[in-house]
């Protein structure tokens, strides 16, 4: 049978089975060996936890009454080292008494009973992992995208526009405006943009009516009250027209050109991949091809072959290439990957245009998940 392409893309799923009785293991490995599973099996908690050190557990069933070690106090300790498992108890329906306080402290996703009913084990196992998957994904994309809008070295605001309250600040923002990081969420925007003009086009977005704007000079209140000198642009980011406005300032004091260009989670950043004027390259940990936006497209011509490749490397080389000095330029550029964990930049010459570019690492926990370069192109001066 021809598998679906959900199949096909669906991640390996592993599944750990812990129970003293052989027997019991031996049942349940048959009856979900068309499951597309991969089994790992346990006789005790602390082969379960020898087990879990060593592979990628998405979904664990474990009995209850065990020598040494019970079943709730196996997955207490699975919670505290792998927080992101579900863990399930497949035991007697006498055993639900001894559970209940880890079931209270969300040690236990399930309980279920033994004997077990077949389809509703396999159903229930389907929904176990379908949630793992879904959970591990909204991490790695929060993750991504904070990382992202963090990148952006303009200040980043997200307005809800009914309450006129500001949602989301970037760690530039924050910089900008003298505030502690996480202040600026829940600060009026009328706070920030004290101007009239600024307050009329609130209060015109406010009756229903978008307009974006586009590099409008304005100014914006700092924390200790002076006003800042700042180029604006918004976009609509949220589902419905006027619901949430992306605000993207440009601190004027130092007349920084570079923009960066990103995607917010849904909505919110695909806002930002285009509202911004400078070229935004972003790979992921393996240097594939993760987003760019029109900007750099059109900026280095890179050709839609190149695109639909998703090959990181590929793309800089293209870019490096119309530099002034291409081995240089590409040298320069693939360092950044020797020392990934730290931002570099630099600048290189095409014909008598000046290329600034930053390239910023993206980390989780400690981990590389990506790379973002933002390419900025100035024209030469002319005599």
């Amino acid at each position: 049978m021809a598998l679906s392409f959900e199949e096909l893309n669906r991640p390996i799923r592993h599944l750990l089975l812990v129970d003293d009785e052989a027997s019991i293991l031996r049942s349940l490995q048959r009856m979900l060996r068309r499951e597309g599973y991969v089994i790992h099996v346990a006789t005790s908690g602390e082969e379960g936890l020898a087990v879990l050190e060593k592979e990628p557990i998405g979904v664990i069933v474990t009995d209850q009454r065990m020598p040494g070690m019970t079943g709730s106090q196996f997955l207490s300790k699975v919670k505290e080292k792998y927080p992101d498992t579900i863990r399930i108890v497949l035991s007697g329906y006498t055993e639900l008494n001894s559970i209940t306080d880890a079931i209270n402290r969300g040690a236990i996703y399930k309980f279920l009973t033994k004997p077990w009913d077949d389809g509703l084990l396999r159903e229930q196992l389907a929904d176990a992992f379908a949630h793992y998957e879904l959970k591990n994904q909204n991490t790695r994309v929060s993750a991504l995208n904070r990382a992202i809008i963090d990148a952006i070295p303009d200040a980043l605001l997200l307005v809800d526009t009914s309450a006129r309250l500001v949602t989301v600040a970037n760690a530039a923002a924050a910089t900008l405006l003298g505030y502690d990081p996480g202040a600026l969420a829940g600060k009026a925007i009328g706070d920030i943009e004290p101007l009239p003009l600024d307050q009329f086009y609130w209060d015109e977005i406010s009756t229903g009516s978008f307009r974006a704007l586009h590099a409008v000079e304005t100014e914006y209140r700092h924390s200790d009250g002076s006003l800042l000198p700042v180029r604006k642009s918004t976009s609509n980011a949220g589902d419905e027209p006027c619901q949430s406005v992306l605000v993207l300032a440009q601190d004027l004091r130092h007349e920084r050109t570079i923009e960066s260009s990103l995607e917010r989670l849904n909505a919110e950043m695909a806002a930002v991949l285009e509202a911004t004027s400078e070229g935004l390259l972003v790979l992921d940990a393996t240097r594939s091809l993760s987003r760019l936006n029109r900007r750099l497209q059109e900026t280095w011509s890179l050709p839609q072959e190149l695109v639909a490749a998703a090959g990181g490397e590929p793309i800089l080389r293209w870019i490096a290439a119309q530099a002034t000095a291409p081995a240089e330029t590409t040298e320069a550029l693939f360092a950044h990957f020797l020392a990934p964990e730290t931002l570099t930049c630099g600048t290189f010459q095409r014909g008598s245009e000046t290329c600034r570019w930053h390239a910023h690492p993206q980390l989780r926990g400690g981990a590389l998940v990506g790379h973002i370069f933002c390419f900025a192109v100035s024209p030469g001066e002319t005599g």
